[in-house]
């Protein structure tokens, strides 16, 4: 037959003297290892049913500290989602309005800061630091900074307060 040795008798071990052992098989095992089984399945959804207050990640760890095995909460919320019990998100707060209560006339009445990371081939990541007049939407000053801390940020504001003198930022 042209085999090694080794390999005849890794066979002869595995299957001895039946020949329907020798016949090809599959490799692998025949079903996927992270795949949920149907009572792991029907143990999440009885627990997410018995505790609609819980979120995916929640029912995850309660079913893995249970012990009886464990799941990632990704699974849990596909698990959830796909049977129709994930809750819509809560929205904490107001919702927006759709423009300003209290909106600016004047030029220098407000400011706004805004920033953002740029990457910077061969430096790295640099923050475009802004401050813009609410009014205008004049940029009154704007810097390229190595961070994103305080004195970053201070810096790029009292440029903005020296561009515009003391009695723009009293009023």
């Amino acid at each position: 037959m042209g085999l090694p040795k080794s390999t005849y008798y890794d066979w002869c071990r595995r299957h001895g003297d039946r020949p329907e052992g020798l016949r090809d098989q599959p490799a692998g095992p025949k079903a996927p290892w992270n795949k949920l089984r149907p009572e792991e399945e029907q143990a999440i959804l009885a627990l997410a049913r018995a505790s609609p207050e819980l979120s995916p990640r929640e029912l995850a760890l309660q079913i893995t500290d249970a012990g009886s095995f464990s799941v990632s909460e990704s699974t849990c919320y596909r698990l959830l989602k796909r049977n129709g019990l994930v809750k819509a998100a809560e929205v904490v707060g107001f919702a927006a309005q759709k423009e300003y209560h209290r909106k600016t006339s004047r030029p220098n009445e407000m400011w706004a800061t805004d920033g953002a990371y740029l990457k910077v081939v061969g430096w790295g990541y640099y923050y475009l630091v802004t401050v813009l007049d609410d009014y205008s939407g004049f940029i009154l000053a704007w810097r390229l900074q190595p961070d994103m801390t305080a004195a970053s940020l201070i810096e790029v504001v009292q440029e903005a307060v020296e561009v515009t003198g003391p009695a723009a930022c009293s009023s």
